[in-house]
């Protein structure tokens, strides 16, 4: 990815860094105007990348963002027991039968491999009522919340984005912003309780500074941004986003 963003904008005025959301690159002294973070994943990552992103492709179940790290998708879906599949698949995916597929895939994992994208997905398919299945009825493929939840599983993805908001707002200038665009609503939750948390700063609260108070932050369109019409026809994968921004007035 990174290279790909310096074909497109060069090396001039621009500072490129290998990381994690986690990952706390700053200081007191250099205060930021503008911090944004794209939580989706790439385009490229699923189109192009064959590390199992997608169910559309048979590809290796892999789903690292990093390839530098050891787990994969395959090592949690063959070692982990059935309940902690379906915690995986409920609380990641927010998927109704996270239980149904989770015991399929201790009960198929005995006798085959659930090695590709097309094994897990054939999987979920199975699983899912005929009724669903019905053409004009399915909204999104069964394996839709499965592979986000492994997703996010791998990656560690929102516990990343939960350490990341609380020293995010820290590192503004006064009259600098943090923006944030979301895909599914784990993320969004997770950033407009941060956000919120920021403009009602009690003592108590672990996410703020003892030299902040009430007033010093203010969202900015409180409910988020969302795409119209044009933008989702023009690009569909948009369809889900949602743009939240917080700004430091003092």
């Amino acid at each position: 990815m990174l290279g790909l963003a310096r074909e497109r904008a060069g090396d001039e005025g621009i500072s490129y860094r290998q990381g994690n959301f986690s990952d706390n690159p700053f200081s007191e002294e250099t205060p930021f105007g503008f911090i944004f973070l794209d939580l989706g994943i790439s385009s490229a990552h699923f189109d192009h990348f064959e590390r199992g992103f997608s169910f559309r492709f048979e590809q290796p179940l892999d789903m690292r963002l990093d390839t530098s790290q050891k787990k994969t998708a395959v090592d949690i879906v063959m070692r982990s027991n059935e309940e902690t599949l379906a915690r995986i698949f409920f609380d990641y995916g927010e998927e109704k039968y996270a239980r149904r597929i989770a015991h399929e895939i201790v009960v198929k994992r005995k006798t085959h491999p659930i090695e590709t994208t097309r094994a897990l997905a054939e999987i979920c398919a199975a699983v899912y009522p005929p009724k669903y299945l019905a053409k004009g009825h399915a909204q999104r493929h069964p394996a839709t919340r499965v592979f986000q939840a492994l997703r996010i599983a791998v990656n560690g993805e929102l516990n990343a984005l939960e350490t990341a908001l609380q020293f995010l707002p820290d590192a503004l200038c006064v009259g600098g912003r943090l923006a944030l665009i979301t895909f599914h609503s784990l993320e969004d939750r997770i950033v407009k309780h941060a956000f919120r948390a920021r403009t009602q700063i009690r003592q108590s609260d672990p996410l703020a500074k003892s030299n902040f108070s009430p007033g010093d932050f203010k969202e900015i369109d409180r409910g988020g941004v969302v795409p119209n019409d044009a933008e989702i026809s023009e690009n569909p994968r948009a369809r889900s986003a949602r743009l939240r921004v917080l700004e430091r007035v003092r």
